[in-house]
């Protein structure tokens, strides 16, 4: 089993034990030595997923700042599915389109799969590989810095890379939402989005109800450059509001 088919399983039995467990199940559970997982464990809490302590580990609460990819993979995924299934309509052969590298918007991957003659362009390395066995599918990835805890692909490369193409469609999600606007948790996440906004004909925001009590400090953009909105629930009353009076649809 390869360093990362051991990851999923070590965040997947963390997360089902409530977020943290002894490193004696883990050896139990994995068939690992001890001595592997100790590796693996010193890895995963340099890329921010875990944080050791005597004796077992713990998943890393959710902060203001970008969570790793594997563990936002983890959170709501009824939530998601339900928005990638309200996609299927945007979503045809022969498209241009730019999908960022959050988790939300990796669940389109199964429905882009069975298109023809789809062109991705993404920032995302989760969304490259999970298109990389689609036959109909042409996947370019943005050059720049990888982020490892998101594996994203950011910077100045990024953005002028983007300026190449012109999209029929923007699918994206964000770190939070609020009636003032989009948030994210990083402002060069922020930056590669917004060259994909401003390249886009469409721009269709995935985002689940959570959201709104999750907390992002730099502003993507404002309800007004969306054109579909797309959560598993309507938001609360503020948000509705701002969202019905920037023109943007909103679909639930």
């Amino acid at each position: 089993m390869s360093y990362q088919q051991r990851k999923f399983e070590i965040i997947d039995l963390l997360d089902s034990r409530g977020g943290g467990c002894s490193m004696d199940l883990l050896c139990k559970r994995l068939y690992a030595s001890r001595s592997t997982l100790r590796r693996d464990l010193i890895q995963m809490e340099e890329e921010g997923i875990i944080r050791r302590h005597h004796g077992g580990v713990a998943l890393i609460a959710e902060s203001a700042t970008e969570n790793p990819v594997m563990m936002r993979k983890m959170e709501n995924p009824d939530k998601k599915s339900a928005i990638a299934k309200q996609c299927r309509d945007y979503i045809h052969d022969n498209m241009v389109i730019f999908l960022d590298s959050s988790s939300t918007v990796s669940y389109l991957c199964p429905f882009l799969k069975a298109c023809k003659n789809l062109t991705v362009i993404t920032n995302g390395l989760n969304v490259a590989t999970l298109l990389s066995n689609a036959p109909g599918v042409r996947v370019y990835v943005c050059p720049g810095q990888l982020k490892n805890k998101s594996l994203s692909i950011i910077g100045e490369y990024s953005t002028n890379f983007l300026d190449n193409f012109r999209a029929d469609t923007f699918f994206f999600s964000c770190k939070a939402i609020n009636k003032l606007g989009i948030f994210e948790g990083d402002d060069f996440q922020a930056l590669t989005k917004r060259s994909m906004l401003k390249n886009a004909n469409k721009k269709i925001l995935l985002c689940d109800s959570t959201k709104e009590h999750a907390v992002g400090y730099f502003k993507l953009t404002s309800f007004q450059n969306l054109d579909f909105l797309i959560s598993d629930a309507p938001f609360s009353e503020d948000v509705m509001n701002a969202i019905n009076a920037s023109g943007a649809s909103f679909i639930s």
